[in-house]
């Protein structure tokens, strides 16, 4: 028998899965036109905040091996969103970077899934929305816990954005 904070929980998450399973329908996302796998925009993600990153280093936030990084930055430099190059102090190291094309990519598709939140949350009303601030913060907050609980590391624009 399920206590009422787990028939809760139960409810919440579903409403939120329900909200995601409506999100992937949105096609003026560019997300969901681009050609790229989930590890493929990792990368790019990474190395919009981590530009000239060396391949080891970016190894150990992706979690895999460097035969496999090579792999996706591979793909990657053949479509022309990553470039490589030599450590100008030490040439055995090769630092990634994201191309021009990369960064508009990325632009594409924050600023559309910008403006599909933006549509979506301007069919609220104010009340709604000072709730929901309210909710994300406490969510964020507890995200902000269970990260430093896990050992990881929050870049310094995240360590306050809740207060």
């Amino acid at each position: 028998m399920k206590t009422h904070r787990e028939a809760l929980l139960l409810r919440v998450m579903t409403a939120e899965q329900r909200l995601r399973t409506l999100f992937a329908y949105d096609r003026t996302n560019r997300l969901f036109s681009v050609n790229l796998t989930m590890q493929q925009l990792k990368v790019l993600i990474l190395l919009a905040r981590h530009d000239g990153i060396a391949s080891q280093e970016l190894t150990r936030h992706l979690g895999v091996t460097l035969a496999t990084l090579s792999g996706i930055v591979d793909r990657l430099v053949t479509h022309g969103y990553v470039t490589r190059a030599e450590d100008p102090h030490d040439r055995r190291i090769r630092r990634l970077h994201l191309s021009a094309a990369g960064q508009e990519l990325l632009v594409e598709i924050m600023d559309s899934g910008a403006r599909a939140q933006q549509r979506l949350l301007s069919r609220v009303d104010d009340d709604t929305l000072l709730l929901l601030e309210t909710v994300l913060a406490r969510l964020l907050e507890a995200a902000r816990e269970d990260a430093l609980e896990q050992g990881i590391a929050i870049p310094d624009d995240l360590e306050n954005a809740s207060h």
